[in-house]
């Protein structure tokens, strides 16, 4: 198994040094005129799209999902699962990203988790059938302390996957950037969301609104390393990696982003989707639903409640004659 895992580090090596020569020949002929004819650089323009295209697939060696952490701005829903577990479509928000990076010809999937690692599992294996690994952290890390405690797996190019937001990923495009420039950590932006207040992220000086996918090398995971960080993955680690040459490049999307971090901006935004009644869920004749709803698994509502534009997650109970108006409620609980 290791002789075939260096075989295929070494044919990945290989070919993005060939891709790499051919972007660099095709980069100075544009910038140099005379340096390449007219039919070179149509040959340089296919060679290097090829070996592009060879290359996307076996790029990236793995991507990591940050399902770790206090959820705090989904409390009280975030108590007792993560908020990753949190449901989207016939998935969960985790499940819709990982059918997303399963396109990708991937080595390892991995996962950070300070509980419900068991649940977070199960989840990845529903939607992906490929290796998977368990980062646990009795306490949440901090991105660049998780990449620290486990430096020894990102031998390769790693995707970044924050795991509370919706949002269809320009995979292919955005890789394809971070092959062609030669980057050594690529973030994808966006425009700012017309709700919430976002911080933002400084790329030449442009404030940006970071969509929460990136694209990291080893050297970077080597700079973390090297300066034993534990937290600040764009004020620390960013100062750190700019000493040694390193810049973020970003990868700019109109892609809609959606952020499911929120107690109310989940149930707008997942409500916004339709009505939802689980086919196992219990819905006395005498209650009453109105406006939007979404009612998961297991679910119980009882004779004469009223429920309106809420979200009732997997196993919770809204009891006889209780009300539950513009609200969610968590995994499991009742509502008197």
């Amino acid at each position: 198994m290791r002789v075939v895992n260096r075989t295929k580090k070494f044919v990945r090596y290989a070919v993005r040094k060939k891709c790499q020569s051919f972007t660099s020949l095709l980069a100075q002929g544009l910038k140099t005129p005379g340096v390449l004819s007219v039919e070179e650089l149509k040959f340089a323009n296919a060679i290097a799209k090829r070996f592009t295209v060879s290359l996307e697939a076996g790029f990236i060696q793995g991507v990591l999902f940050l399902t770790a952490g206090y959820g705090t701005r989904a409390e009280p829903l975030s108590f007792s699962r993560p908020k990753a577990l949190l449901p989207w479509g016939n998935t969960t928000l985790l499940g819709n990203l990982i059918k997303q990076f399963a396109k990708l010809d991937l080595e390892i999937m991995a996962f950070n988790a300070s509980r419900c690692r068991q649940l977070i599992l199960q989840e990845a294996d529903l939607c992906w059938p490929g290796h998977k690994k368990m980062l646990f952290e009795h306490r949440p890390l901090g991105l660049p302390g998780t990449l620290v405690a486990n430096r020894e797996l990102f031998q390769g190019h790693w995707i970044i996957s924050n795991t509370d937001i919706v949002l269809d990923i320009p995979l292919k495009e955005m890789i394809e950037f971070h092959i062609t420039t030669g980057s050594k950590w690529t973030v994808l932006t966006g425009k700012f969301p017309e709700y919430g207040h976002y911080g933002s992220l400084f790329i030449n000086g442009i404030p940006r609104h970071y969509l929460g996918i990136s694209i990291i090398s080893p050297e970077v995971v080597a700079i973390a390393a090297a300066e034993q960080l534990s937290t600040g993955f764009f004020t620390k680690l960013r100062g750190a990696a700019k000493q040694e040459g390193i810049e973020i490049n970003e990868f700019f999307t109109h892609a809609k982003w959606l952020d499911m971090g929120e107690v109310d901006l989940f149930r707008k935004h997942l409500l916004f989707q339709s009505r939802y009644i689980h086919p196992s869920a219990e819905v006395n004749s005498s209650s009453v639903l109105e406006g939007f709803y979404w009612i998961g698994s297991s679910c119980i509502i009882g004779r004469r409640a009223s429920l309106r534009n809420s979200v009732m997650l997997d196993g919770s109970v809204l009891l006889p004659e209780a009300v539950l108006y513009d609200n969610v409620l968590p995994w499991f609980t009742r509502r008197s």
